[in-house]
């Protein structure tokens, strides 16, 4: 996909959002519109700020003049993020990961590809979970038919606070891809202090910190030096994705005792590091009938599913597109897709899906084992980051007639 075929997908999927009306949408079209990056590419359509003043501009946009202002402050830059497509390697950290400036300066956070962070500062509060309970759905006082139902947090969509970061008060950008056309995250540290934040989808590894000295205080570092730190940063992440890929490539099997064998797939790779890796590893396995995969999540703290459709037929849709009472969008998470579904046995046809894998918060497992017992060539994919033609985050089993 190019740049510019996926900057207007990203234009769609704004639109619906900002429409603010109950809208439906085919699980499909919103993988493809969201290009299969990050965590809830499938679903999190932010709508713009809802409160602060940052620049929104016609794109192209001018990028930011970083450095001395007229009014004697300096505008600093970190990098969000960033993305091999090759390799489909992302990398979940800000760059520098600590900048320390001066009381009335600012922060460019730039990212040099749409993606889908957030810049979030708690100040006094706890980290915004990227996941929640459907608050309406809570105050109903009516019990829910089946498991609850979840939502995507609306300080991820909406954002929150003001651009001016002291501490006092949460403080956050929407996620940055679906933001209004020519949006720059600028936000400005007027008084003295350390302060912490984090990106709300990936806050297990994706978190940052701003020194800010007194208003005149000698710097230990210029802007060369940070771009030279976040370069070198962001190459030993390379490198490292790299290593992560080699790692789980190589085939693991184990013979079980009934004759059959289990093989072992990694969905995703990084651990709790700021590497995510973006496949399935090995991206290809041939297994004999009857024999079983374990599939299991090796980026701690970065959900994924491994799912299974038969051929020609429609997977459930991920994200639900809703409204909240008072007219702002709400985005559900589909109980088919959230939790395992179909059981532990896949034969060609139907649905069969792990459920979202890494999130041990809400009690789901970081690993997933299915049985293959009919002949064939199948698509295994992430909900979240792929799909069940083949495309983003998915694999291929061959499954061989037993001998």
């Amino acid at each position: 996909m190019t740049m510019n075929t996926r900057a207007q997908k990203f234009d769609s999927v704004r639109g619906i959002a900002t429409s603010r009306q109950p809208v439906h949408m085919n699980r499909r079209e919103v993988v493809r519109m969201m290009g299969g990056i990050g965590l809830a590419t499938a679903g999190l359509l932010a709508v713009g700020r809802s409160a602060g003043a940052f620049q929104d501009t016609a794109s192209p946009v001018a990028a930011p003049q970083v450095g001395p202002q007229a009014d004697g402050s300096t505008l600093w830059k970190v990098v969000v993020g960033g993305m091999d497509m090759e390799n489909m390697i992302e990398y979940h950290g800000f760059f520098p990961g600590e900048i320390t400036i001066n009381a009335g300066d600012s922060i460019w956070f730039a990212e040099e590809m749409p993606m889908f962070h957030t810049v979030t500062f708690p100040g006094p509060e706890q980290v915004p979970p990227i996941i929640i309970p459907d608050p309406e759905a809570a105050a109903s006082g009516t019990p829910a038919a089946g498991p609850p139902k979840v939502i995507i947090n609306p300080i991820a969509i909406m954002g929150a606070g003001s651009t001016s970061v002291d501490g006092s008060q949460l403080v956050s950008t929407t996620v940055d891809a679906f933001a209004a056309p020519g949006t720059q995250w600028i936000f400005n540290f007027p008084t003295a202090g350390t302060f912490d934040y984090v990106c709300i989808p990936h806050s297990a590894v994706m978190r940052g910190k701003v020194i800010v000295q007194e208003a005149g205080s000698a710097l230990p570092k210029d802007q060369a030096a940070y771009d030279a730190e976040a370069a070198e940063a962001i190459a030993a992440l390379h490198e490292q994705g790299l290593a992560e890929i080699e790692k789980y490539s190589t085939p693991v099997t184990t013979a079980k005792d009934d004759g059959t064998t289990l093989h072992e797939v990694a969905v995703g790779a990084g651990g709790a590091t700021e590497v995510r890796v973006q496949r399935f590893l090995p991206g290809e396995i041939t297994v004999t009938a009857g024999d079983s995969i374990k599939f299991i999540n090796q980026s701690e703290g970065e959900p994924h599913t491994a799912t299974f459709v038969g051929a020609g037929e429609a997977p459930p849709e991920d994200i639900l597109p809703e409204s909240f009472a008072d007219g702002s969008p709400k985005f559900a998470i589909n109980a088919l897709t959230f939790l395992p579904q179909g059981g532990n046995t896949f034969s060609g046809t139907g649905y069969v899906n792990s459920g979202y894998m890494g999130i041990p918060q809400a009690g789901l497992p970081m690993e997933w084992e299915v049985t293959l017992d009919t002949p064939g060539e199948y698509v295994v994919y992430c909900i979240l980051h792929g799909g069940s033609d083949g495309s983003g985050m998915a694999g291929k089993v061959i499954v061989n007639a037993a001998s």
